[in-house]
């Protein structure tokens, strides 16, 4: 089979690293397979363009702007018709507004499936101006996705809200997958607690009420390390409001398994995710887990397999429950983990939701 993916750029965010084992799945599964990136990468982060050269058949970069750019448009029609794809599966907006655009004014009949990695209209960055754009644009998202073969949302929290804009075409849950989980029992008491968040750091994760807590905390015990990518002016924003006291700013973190293994805590405080995949790879690496209890992470992480929490007050007990578990019974928090594991393995299978897909590109 002749697939080809569209996606906005190849950075080293979630929905790009799916894409990326998804593509590795499919070179061994025999198909050929192009990527095509709409617009530049991320200048905050580390580009995949290397790691999809090695395993795909062929990348290709639409010019800039991609959405206003007659040459953009003409270079990924030309492309369309030299390979007569298969399939063509667009991820995120930008990337299904362009294959919309060409589907609508030529002759291309190719089958399109279309992924939604989030709930798009929620991702607010405190600036007024593209978080209205963002809310305003929704109308059109739903006349796009309404004109594909199929589309395939990564939790059962994002089929909800794509239900509340009445969608038409058919909808299949499709999770991210972690191809490696491994379980690591931990083996000696802890005095100092290093506690680690990965995404990106803006008000929409939560980020502030987490550095309201650990300035709360204040014992140095404790150390915070924050990875991810920011905007200048937010981190400034933060060093003004906070004295920062062991929090250590990462920026992008391209080696996760250094990152997690110097950790002992992972708190994920997002307002809103499609799927929370941090949460998942900081699970796979055995790491306690704390989340927000708000949908779509209630639905992966419980009381057994780590920790949920609706404020601050709760958050700052369950870091100070867990620390002193660290030094007094590690044998409970040893169950969690196997929880997580088994959780893991259950609901997050590779070789599980490949199929899943596989099943969707074959029915068309």
């Amino acid at each position: 089979m002749k697939i080809c993916h569209v996606i906005n750029s190849l950075s080293g965010g979630g929905a790009e690293t799916h894409l990326l084992d998804l593509v590795h799945a499919q070179k061994d599964q025999g198909h050929t397979v192009t990527v095509i990136a709409t617009g530049p990468d991320k200048k905050n982060m580390k580009s995949l363009e290397e790691e999809f050269t090695n395993v795909s058949d062929s990348i290709s970069r639409l010019y800039f702007p991609r959405l206003f750019n007659l040459y953009s448009y003409i270079k990924f029609y030309k492309n369309l018709k030299e390979n007569k794809y298969d399939i063509v599966h667009t991820h995120q907006p930008r990337s299904d507004f362009m294959f919309f655009i060409l589907k609508s004014f030529t002759t291309i009949t190719t089958t399109w499936i279309v992924s939604i990695h989030g709930k798009y209209d929620t991702y607010l960055e405190g600036n007024i101006f593209f978080d209205q754009i963002r809310k305003l644009s929704m109308p059109l998202l739903v006349k796009i996705w309404n004109s594909s073969n199929q589309i395939i949302c990564i939790s059962q929290e994002v089929k909800k809200w794509l239900t509340t804009y009445k969608i038409k075409s058919n909808i299949s849950v499709i999770s991210y997958w972690i191809s490696k989980s491994k379980l690591v029992n931990l083996e000696e008491t802890k005095e100092s607690i290093n506690i680690g968040f990965m995404g990106r750091v803006n008000k929409n994760k939560g980020i502030e009420d987490l550095l309201d807590v650990f300035e709360d905390l204040s014992e140095d015990r404790y150390n915070l390390f924050i990875a991810g990518s920011s905007k200048e002016a937010y981190l400034k924003k933060l060093n003004e409001r906070y004295e920062l006291k062991n929090v250590n700013f990462l920026g992008y973190v391209s080696n996760k398994e250094k990152f997690f293994s110097n950790i002992d805590i992972f708190v994920f405080p997002s307002y809103s995710e499609g799927l929370g995949l941090a949460l998942l790879e900081s699970m796979s690496y055995s790491k306690i887990c704390i989340s927000r209890n708000v949908a779509p992470m209630n639905s992966i992480l419980n009381q057994d397999s780590g920790y949920l929490f609706q404020n601050n007050e709760e958050l700052k007990s369950i870091i100070l429950d867990c620390s002193h578990l660290f030094k007094e019974d590690i044998l409970s928090l040893n169950k969690k983990l196997s929880n997580q594991y088994n959780l893991l393995n259950e609901k997050y299978n590779k070789q599980m939701l490949f199929q899943k897909i596989e099943s969707i590109y074959q029915d068309g």
